[in-house]
Formats: C-alpha cells, sequence, structure tokens
C-alpha cells in the first residue's frame, strides 16, 4: 500500500496511527487478491528502507540536474486543525463537472486534475470548516522543461490506446507546469532538506518509484541482484490503471526517470482503463454504492467473477457492473455453454466407456474443425498481445460456440453404434477443440479451467499447456463433473433479529450463580423473564423501570436453573457492561437500518454474530450498529439512535 494522504485522512478518521493503517491493509489486499486467484512474484509496500533510500538518491540526482526548485505556493489551511492541508484533505464541488465530492489534487469523475483554490465550497476532510489559504514553500518538478520531450515520446507511441494518447496529448498541450513534489505532512519518505523535517514527499512522486524500489528488493530476496538492473534497462513494463491514474503515468514517471537518467527504460505500455461502475454509479464504499471484493465473495464464486470482469472490462468506455447481467453471462457463457460443452464430451466418454483415438486420415469436417480452431487461436493471440482483452475473450466464446456445434454434428451417439473407430476420432477433435477453448479462458477463469484440464489430461494445467494444442495427445478421462454451477440472483438480505423495546419490571439475583440476575420484562403485549449477566456491574433495584432492548425470537434457555425467555442487549467494554436503553415505548420494534424484523423463527445464541454488533463514535455521538447483507447499519426506534447507559468504548461489542 503507498504512503501519502490517503493514509493519514484514513488515519485520523479511525483514531490510528498511518503505520497501523498501512499494515492492516497490506495484509488485507494480500488476501483479497488471493481470493481472485491474482499472484505475485512478491507483493511489497513503500513504507521500506530500500524504498526511502532509492526515492531520496532519485529526487537529489534530478535536483543538481536542476529540474528541481523550491517555489513558494498557496496552500489550503484549516484552522480548526491547525495545520495545512494536503490536496486531498479539501474537498469540494468540481468546477468542471459538478462533482460534489472531488478532491483537492484530482477530480475521480471527469479525471481532470485540480487545485485547491479551484472548488467551488471547498472543505476540510476532517474538520469539516471552509479552509483558510496561505502561503507555504515546497519542492517542484519542473515539468514545463518536459513538455517537447514527453509531446514526442507519447505520439510515438503507435500502440497505445486512444483513449491514453488523447487525454496525455491533450494535458500537455494546455501547457505543464512545475509541479509540488512536496506535502504539509508528517507521514512518508523524508524530504532531505533543512526545513523540510515536517514536510514529506508527494504520493504520486515517492510511489511511482516503487515499481523500481519494489523490483530491488524483489532481486535481492531471490538472490538475483541484478534482476531489476537487466528488466529496467533491457526489459518491457507494463501499467495497468484506471483512467484518474493515466497523467501519473504518463506525464510524472517519463519526466522523473528522464531526469534520472542511469538508462532506466520509459514504460512500454500504458493501459488507462475507463471506470467500472454500479448501476449507472461510481463504486462509493462510503455511500453504499456497489460491493467490495470480500462482499461479492459470498455471493458468487470467484471462477464467476474473474469471468465477468473480464467480459466487462471497461477498456474503450465506462462499462456498468449489474447483479442481473453477471448472472445472465456467467449461467449463459460459462456454464452453459463451455461448461457444458466440456461435461457432454467427458460424460459421453465415460458412460460409453470410449477412449478417444487420433488414428487415420481427417475428414473435411475434422480438418475443417482443426484449422479453424488454430485460425481462431492466432486472432485471440494478437489480441492478447495487444492488451485488447475483451477481444479475446469474445474470440473464445465463437470458439466454444463452433465446437459445440461441431459435436452436435458428428453425432457420436450414433457412431458408436454404427462406427466405434469413426467415433473414437470425433470425440479426440471434440476434445482437441475443448483443449484450446481451456487454454484460452485459462488466463480469464485459471482455477476452473485447471479442474477442467485435469479432468482429462495426465499432467496438471501449467504454462506448456499451449504446447499441447498442436500435439498429438493420449487423453486420460477420469472426470465428468459439472464445471461451472448457475449462479442465482442473491436474495434481498434479511433481518431474522426480532429486536424489541422491553421494560424491567422487577429485578433480583439469581439463586445459583453469584454473576447473574433475575428479570421481569414487559413487552408491552406479553411480559417475560430474562437471565442476565450484570450482577457485576448493576444493583437490581437501580434496574427497575429501566428500558432496554430485547432480543425477543432467542431459542428460551435453563440458565443454571432458572429459565431465560430472550436476551437484553448491553456494550461490553474495558470499564464494564452497559445496557442499551431507549425513552421509547415497551413494545416497539427496533431496525437496523431501514430492515424491519422479516425473519420466521427463533435463533440460536451463536447466530447473533453474524449481525456483528458494536458501537460506533462518530463525530463524538455514539451509536449501536450491525450488519445486515453487506452494509453495517445503525440500530434505531422509531427513528431515533438508540442509548447506552454510561456511554462506552469505540468499536465495544453489544451483546
Amino acid at each position: 500500500m503507498n504512503t501519502g494522504t490517503p493514509t493519514t485522512i484514513r488515519a485520523e478518521k479511525e483514531n490510528k496511527t498511518p503505520k497501523e493503517i498501512v499494515d492492516f491493509y497490506h495484509e488485507e489486499q494480500k488476501k483479497v487478491f488471493a481470493a481472485l486467484d491474482i499472484q505475485f512474484d512478491y507483493f511489497g509496500r513503500t513504507t521500506s528502507e530500500m524504498h526511502t533510500k532509492f526515492v531520496q538518491e532519485v529526487y537529489s540526482v534530478i535536483k543538481k540536474k536542476g529540474y528541481i526548485e523550491e517555489m513558494a505556493m498557496i496552500s489550503p489551511y484549516c484552522p480548526t486543525c491547525k495545520k495545512f492541508l494536503p490536496d486531498r484533505y479539501v474537498i469540494g464541488i468540481c468546477p468542471r463537472c459538478g462533482n460534489p465530492t472531488a478532491r483537492g489534487d484530482q477530480c475521480e469523475e471527469c479525471g481532470r486534475n485540480n487545485d485547491p483554490q479551484d472548488l467551488i465550497e471547498p472543505k476540510c476532510a476532517i474538520s469539516g470548516d471552509t479552509p483558510e489559504f496561505k502561503e507555504t514553500k515546497h519542492m517542484f518538478l519542473l515539468l514545463d522543461k518536459f513538455q517537447n520531450f514527453l509531446k514526442d515520446w507519447i505520439e510515438s507511441q503507435s500502440s497505445w490506446r486512444s483513449n491514453v494518447k488523447a487525454f496525455s496529448l491533450g494535458f500537455i498541450d494546455s501547457g505543464l507546469k512545475p509541479r509540488a513534489i512536496t506535502r504539509d505532512i508528517e507521514w512518508g519518505v523524508a524530504v532531505p532538506e533543512k526545513g523540510y523535517e515536517n514536510k514529506r514527499f508527494y504520493v504520486w512522486f515517492e510511489a511511482l518509484l516503487g515499481y523500481i524500489s519494489n523490483a530491488q528488493e524483489f532481486s535481492i530476496q531471490s538472490g538475483r541482484e541484478k534482476l531489476w538492473f537487466d528488466y529496467y534497462h533491457s526489459g518491457k513494463s507494463y501499467y495497468f490503471m484506471g483512467k484518474d491514474n493515466i497523467f501519473f503515468h504518463t506525464i510524472m514517471l517519463p519526466s522523473i526517470l528522464q531526469a534520472y537518467g542511469n538508462g532506466i527504460e520509459l514504460p512500454t505500455e500504458i493501459i488507462g482503463n475507463e471506470y467500472l461502475r454500479f448501476t449507472g454509479k461510481k463504486f462509493s464504499k462510503s455511500k453504499g454504492i456497489g460491493y467490495n471484493a470480500n462482499e461479492i465473495l459470498q455471493m458468487v464464486d470467484k471462477d464467476s467473477l474473474r469471468y465477468y470482469l473480464s467480459s466487462i472490462l471497461p477498456e474503450t468506455s465506462d462499462s456498468d457492473f449489474t447483479l442481473q447481467e453477471m448472472v445472465g453471462k456467467v449461467n449463459g457463457e460459462l456454464a452453459d455453454k463451455y461448461g457444458n460443452y466440456a461435461n457432454r464430451v467427458l460424460a459421453f466418454c465415460i458412460k460409453k466407456n470410449i477412449l478417444p483415438e487420433n488414428k487415420g486420415e481427417h475428414d473435411t469436417n475434422d480438418s475443417e474443425a482443426l484449422n479453424t480452431a488454430a485460425s481462431v487461436f492466432s486472432e485471440y493471440s494478437g489480441l492478447m498481445e495487444h492488451l485488447e482483452f475483451r477481444k479475446a475473450l469474445s474470440k473464445w466464446l465463437e470458439l466454444v460456440s463452433f465446437s459445440n456445434t461441431y459435436f452436435n454434428t458428428s453425432q457420436p451417439w450414433k457412431l458408436v453404434v454404427s462406427d466405434q473407430e469413426k467415433c473414437k476420432k470425433k470425440l479426440y477433435i471434440s476434445l482437441k477443440l475443448l483443449d484450446y477453448c481451456t487454454v484460452m479462458l485459462s488466463p480469464f477463469v485459471p482455477s476452473g479451467t485447471s479442474r477442467i484440464w485435469s479432468s482429462y489430461h495426465r499432467e496438471a494445467m501449467d504454462k506448456n499447456a499451449i504446447l499441447k494444442l498442436t500435439e498429438k495427445v493420449d487423453y486420460d478421462i477420469r472426470s465428468s463433473e459439472i464445471p461451472f454451477r448457475k449462479l442465482e440472483l442473491p436474495e434481498e438480505p434479511k433481518n431474522n433479529l426480532n429486536l424489541t423495546v422491553g421494560k424491567i419490571t422487577e429485578a433480583g439475583l439469581h439463586p445459583n450463580a453469584d454473576g447473574l440476575l433475575l428479570l421481569k420484562v414487559s413487552l408491552g403485549y406479553k411480559g417475560i423473564k430474562l437471565v442476565a449477566g450484570l450482577r457485576k456491574y448493576y444493583d437490581p433495584s437501580t434496574l427497575v423501570g429501566r428500558k432496554i432492548i430485547v432480543v425477543e425470537n432467542l431459542k428460551w434457555a435453563k440458565i443454571r436453573g432458572e429459565e431465560s425467555q430472550g436476551m437484553l442487549l448491553a456494550a461490553q467494554d474495558s470499564k464494564g457492561a452497559h445496557i442499551i436503553t431507549t425513552d421509547e415505548p415497551e413494545g416497539t420494534p427496533v431496525k437496523i437500518g431501514d430492515h424491519e424484523y422479516n425473519g420466521e423463527q427463533k435463533i440460536e445464541i451463536d447466530d447473533l454474530k453474524a449481525y456483528d454488533l458494536r458501537v460506533d463514535i462518530k463525530d463524538g455521538k455514539s451509536e449501536i450498529t450491525g450488519i445486515i447483507g453487506r452494509d453495517r447499519l445503525t440500530l434505531s426506534v422509531n427513528g431515533k439512535s438508540l442509548l447506552i447507559d454510561g456511554g462506552a468504548q469505540d468499536k465495544s461489542t453489544v451483546r
């Protein structure tokens, strides 16, 4: 994970140190990538000592060559926070597209770079107050000195996508200006200059160099210390990103590398994708729009998700992610066309106990089938080489449809009776077509294709599988399991937690347990008995007349000889237990977000864990929140938040 202002903003909001934030998300990202079958030779970070030394070295070299100067600039200053604000600490309305949550450095909607002073109604991202604009000094990279070089270099890139070239050249034609590469923050890579002790390098200066510093670390770790040098001096480098990061890779990075020199090659390909949206809106965790990887993987398997995302990659224009389309594509293409083809061929061979063989001359249909497969594969390979992945996947689907037609036309179910030798050859061709289809799909769906390949090949699928496409193969069919299960649209999340306001009418000590109390509670329309572990924290007499929140549909239980017909909610922290309460009448239902209770049965005590009830404190206000589906929502009664007796610490568990 990169250092910089996004990290410090999150750290301040979560009351944590920046290091705690990057440590947590570094591990979290590794888990997510692994869950999606995305593997790395080395998954590094930009908080290492080697990265710091490399950035400071590059900076010193560039400055010595005259490409960096100190200049005064007007920066936002928050009088409430009592400090200068990095650009990302300022949010406001974009003056170009009207996006109300544009950042001070860039608008994520239109992709254009900002100056905090350009924003309409700018606010501090931490305090919410309007910043003042004051003069401060920073180091600037003199981008204007690279204008002609960058224009000539970008215009010479014949294989780049048109959107990347057009955006970059448009930015250059508007006139490059010196750009600040330091910020008024205290987290990140230190600037080796006197008077800059409280400043750090701008993330889009130092993090770009992380590509090389991480390669250096990997080289040392793998025992090949010159590997990074050889790669960056004679190899090809490919950079994939969203369109909002194009500027930093076509303008900033090549300028830094050109200024630094030392023979490091400029980027070979810069692949800037457009935006992936969710039902027409930009994905936003804070606004509850869309899903993150963990959330969607709770609803669908990784094969299905990878296939769908590959099929809608926003390569040249924005794409829209919808659950309905995902179900349609996965079921209609991955499961029905490809998965069903594999299952039909393999199941037929197993059921009829036939070992496909390639003997004798091919007839016209067989030769045409193999020629078609080779031709489509050649087109596919060219598209993959040119990074046109959606078109390549469409070629795969074309071959899958052709393979199904070939199998149907060859009619092995008739040949198995009339001509077994011909049947074996036709099935061999069908398996060879399956080889092509499986190899072509493997970059997009590695786990699923590996399962299919291993079900009829002696060796597991590896990088040499492509060689078998043109070789004679002795197949070993061992399984014909359906490779991909069809998806169903996830149901609307249910609230199976029947929470109701109760009023304690009697309270006493449990006769058989020192830590327990016996309570009689009115729910308005009926009375119940509860056993509660509150004796260490509450005198029974102080509880009579108090309102509580009762889990009404919890299965009844005998606790040390006394029946408990539900459970009350209390927050537990280092100071003790705090009952959750309200001023609303007994019998009033409690909502989780907008979700009323819509369950039908009693629940077990362990079922409560799925709701992850806890205390959340934001801007000094405490709320009880819980999980419904993929969202963390606030518990309320008649639209009012629940109360916590005596207060409780942030993130305290409620049970």
